[in-house]
């Protein structure tokens, strides 16, 4: 299946590069600390190219693929990490749909989203998609010094919308550095989208993904 492809090639692509650059956040921002939705306070993104609004905290700004490629220029300074997110970067984008990148520079934190031809998540599909995210894992922790754990792995399906949901602590123990990665997968209203937040610290995301209009 084309969806379970696109959305295997979406995780498993994950930088390392991101547990060095997302390590040196200073504190963490007002964004991450909310205790009801109607509590959460942000700005509305629409994308032009697809009719989908985003609903993100203030501090995330928009970047083109030039600016975004600019400041991962300014951040990493390892020419190895900095190539490898070069081409994940350019893997991202050649997938089918639109691209767009939003980046909180208070924290470091990045926020993709993917637009692709739409098609329902099952269950199926979620098992599937994460047992080949943790096989490929586990090659990765053969031969570097990342360490993947699973935070957790959800899907929910309400006859309307399905939402797979996929969050991932990164370690590199040997630099005692870490990094959380954020996957949702969410088609309603005939579209799907591809969301990946990559943050210093785990983030319930969810009152903000409840904000998007699709």
């Amino acid at each position: 299946m084309a969806l379970r492809k696109s959305i295997v090639a979406f995780l498993c692509i994950s930088s390392i590069f991101m547990i060095s650059c997302l390590d040196v956040a200073r504190e963490f921002s007002d964004w991450t600390q909310f205790e009801d939705i109607n509590d959460v306070e942000g700005k509305t993104h629409y994308l032009e190219n697809d009719g989908v609004r985003l609903f993100l905290p203030s501090s995330f700004k928009r970047y083109t693929s030039i600016q975004y490629l600019a400041l991962l220029d300014s951040l990493v300074t390892d020419n190895k990490d900095l190539e490898l997110e070069h081409t994940r970067f350019k893997n991202v984008r050649e997938m089918k749909g639109n691209h767009y990148v939003f980046f909180d520079n208070s924290v470091n934190a990045t926020y993709t989203i993917n637009t692709i031809p739409y098609q329902p998540i099952s269950r199926q599909d979620a098992k599937f998609i994460l047992g080949i995210v943790r096989q490929n894992q586990e090659r990765v922790s053969e031969i570097t010094d990342l360490k993947f754990t699973k935070i957790t792995a959800k899907h929910n399906d309400n006859g309307k919308t399905q939402i797979f949901k996929a969050i991932f602590k990164l370690e590199n123990q040997k630099l005692q550095q870490q990094a959380f990665q954020h996957a949702y997968f969410i088609s309603s209203n005939k579209k799907t989208v591809l969301i990946n937040l990559m943050a210093p610290f785990e983030v319930y995301f969810d009152p903000f993904l409840e904000k998007m209009i699709l």
